[in-house]
């Protein structure tokens, strides 16, 4: 049973009152006339997200990027959050160095970090966090239609490069240059999901969801979510050079950590969409087209092959 197997078995909680609950990046309550307000939470623990080693400070800004991930993609304003953290001691020099990069995250994201608990125990940080959503714009998995454009904001698979290079074999390691290691540690440690990107086109999106799981999985759960397909031209995802010609585009695919957007977009507002992400200093790329076949298509140079990997799931 994997993380998404768990979720709708045991986790899938109804909800009266929320115009949205599980089953996507945020859930949505009602907070006035014109907005929604989106929250979501995400969980990091040692040993699987990070290690003892870990610099503290990319860990305080990363603990909150992911979740800022979440409001993003709904199409949200992020404004407060709250912060558990269990500790196995006080190293007082560790957590000053981890607040200063929950705070550094939160001044980029203009958030306010208002409480939350500390306990002592196994390193674990735990994060909730909501944002303002305006009710016309709101972005969901589930609104992708047939011949919508999918687009991805940024590259994928550096910080699945930096997280798995040691176990790549010899030859591929050798190929990776100082120059990759070094922008692929940076995007691993320090995530930097594009709100203002977002804020700019989310009147153009017809779907939306952020991408912590890799593109192959988190597509998926926008053609789950909208009962469509999808055919995707891998040539045309952003991603450096070395994954091609190393032949490892499915790590980049697959691997996950990426905190940027997968979306779907009329073909009307192509050519604004790629201005914008010129504007907003972005190599992000159209990728594919939605279906009406409840089935994904993926391409290499116009010929169709078959992924041997999938997204990261939890438990899987």
């Amino acid at each position: 049973m994997n993380e998404f197997d768990l979720i709708k078995k045991y986790f899938n909680f109804t909800s009266k009152h929320a115009v949205l609950g599980v089953g996507d990046d945020a859930a949505l309550i009602p907070l006035n006339k014109n907005e929604l307000m989106a929250i979501s939470m995400d969980t990091l623990n040692i040993g699987h997200h990070f290690t003892g080693d870990s610099d503290p400070y990319y860990l305080g800004w990363k603990s909150l990027a992911v979740n800022v991930s979440d409001i993003i993609s709904m199409g949200g304003q992020p404004r407060y959050a709250l912060l558990s953290i269990s500790l196995k001691s006080l190293d007082v020099n560790w957590i000053a160095k981890f607040t200063k990069g929950i705070k550094a995250c939160a001044k980029k994201y203009n958030i306010e970090i208002i409480g939350g608990d500390t306990n002592k125990g196994s390193t674990s940080i735990s994060i909730a966090i909501t944002g303002n959503v305006s009710s016309k714009n709101v972005l969901k998995r589930s609104g992708a239609i047939p011949e919508d454009e999918i687009w991805v904001t940024n590259e994928v698979g550096y910080a699945a490069l930096h997280f798995n290079q040691h176990s790549l074999l010899p030859k591929y390691k050798e190929s990776i240059s100082n120059c990759l290691k070094k922008r692929s540690q940076e995007e691993f440690l320090k995530p930097q999901p594009p709100l203002e990107f977002i804020q700019d086109t989310k009147s153009m999106i017809n779907s939306a969801i952020d991408l912590s799981d890799g593109l192959v999985g988190d597509l998926k759960h926008i053609l789950n979510s909208s009962s469509v397909g999808a055919k995707i031209e891998i040539n045309e995802i952003p991603m450096h050079k070395w994954f091609m010609e190393n032949n490892q585009y499915e790590l980049a695919m697959c691997g996950g950590e990426d905190y940027q957007i997968l979306m779907t977009v009329p073909h009307k507002h192509h050519n604004k969409i790629q201005n914008l992400l010129k504007k907003h200093t972005l190599k992000g790329a159209m990728i594919g087209k939605i279906t009406k076949d409840k089935k994904i298509e993926y391409s290499l140079h116009g010929k169709k092959i078959k992924l041997s990997k999938e997204g990261f799931t939890h438990f899987g």
